[in-house]
């Protein structure tokens, strides 16, 4: 009976340990395997910059793929933490966006942190959303191509050519903000938000109401003054349209907005996040197609 239950033991542990091997957890560091490099980005919208920059040549994920969620208040995962600190660059926003990339990636000895921020040489007071204006993007394509012809010298006239390519592709809107900025220029506009400000100022407009904009979006409230300031342009009717940010909701700002409509004013609605499965390109020019008709 003993030598039975010694082998019975020793077959459970054989099992046991057969069961571990087959259940231990695979390493998602990709680069391990072929050789390309992982790039990690913040959000979609920076992954798919990545991964057009990057072609065939590397392993390109979003941390963040739903609009729903806010890169401003995401708080990652032990598997997020993880899938940095295994990647060879964090490719990020910067300006305190998604600042939890910069901690994450600072804590592996591994991850280069690229910021869009630093590459395009932004203080810290600059406007963080860098992608609502397309020559940011085109300029952040061809830094990327040039820290990754650094890292992958073989694949150096891919990247560069990729870049060029990535120009190509957004085109289309600034072909769109071209033809759109000899009705829009100089027009007065109010934006709920300062998250569309770098392309209102691509349209050549003047921005009403920066005041309340900005405390707004640092998630304070308008002073008196400031919402006086914002009231009176639009009952005066001293605005081609409003700008509305409808991931940001608010008593003051459903106020102006009611008021707005009540006086006839156009209101454009963007998101500070691109849409679930809708490319840059598709998602800006959704926007601008807003403005054309609110200015007709």
């Amino acid at each position: 009976m003993k030598k039975k239950i010694i082998l019975i033991s020793g077959m459970v542990a054989l099992l046991v340990a057969i069961l571990a091997i087959a259940l231990w957890p695979k390493s998602s560091d990709q680069s391990a395997k072929d050789g390309k490099l992982t790039i990690v980005a913040s959000t979609n919208v920076y992954a798919e910059l990545a991964k057009t920059v990057a072609g065939d040549h590397t392993h390109v994920s979003a941390i963040i793929t739903k609009q729903s969620v806010s890169p401003e208040d995401y708080e990652p995962t032990n598997d997020v933490a993880k899938k940095v600190s295994k990647a060879d660059i964090a490719f990020g926003n910067g300006l305190g966006y998604d600042a939890w990339l910069n901690k994450l990636a600072k804590s592996s000895k591994k991850t280069q942190l690229l910021l869009v921020s630093d590459l395009l040489n932004k203080d810290s007071k600059s406007n963080p959303h860098l992608w609502n204006d397309p020559a940011n993007m085109v300029n952040a394509a061809q830094k990327l191509a040039n820290e990754l012809s650094k890292k992958d010298p073989e694949h150096k006239a891919d990247y560069q050519k990729n870049a060029a390519a990535y120009k190509e592709k957004l085109q289309p809107v600034t072909d769109k903000i071209a033809e759109l900025k000899a009705k829009t220029a100089d027009k007065n506009v109010f934006e709920t938000e300062s998250v569309y400000e770098y392309m209102l100022k691509d349209l050549d407009m003047k921005l009403v109401g920066d005041d309340f904009a900005e405390a707004i979006a640092e998630d304070s409230d308008p002073t008196p003054a400031a919402l006086k300031e914002v009231q009176n342009a639009l009952t005066e009717h001293k605005v081609a349209f409003v700008v509305q940010n409808t991931q940001t909701t608010g008593g003051d700002v459903a106020k102006l907005v009611k008021l707005a409509k009540q006086e006839n004013i156009p209101v454009v609605n963007v998101t500070e996040t691109s849409p679930d499965n809708t490319s840059y390109v598709d998602w800006k020019l959704s926007e601008l197609n807003q403005i054309e008709k609110a200015i007709a």
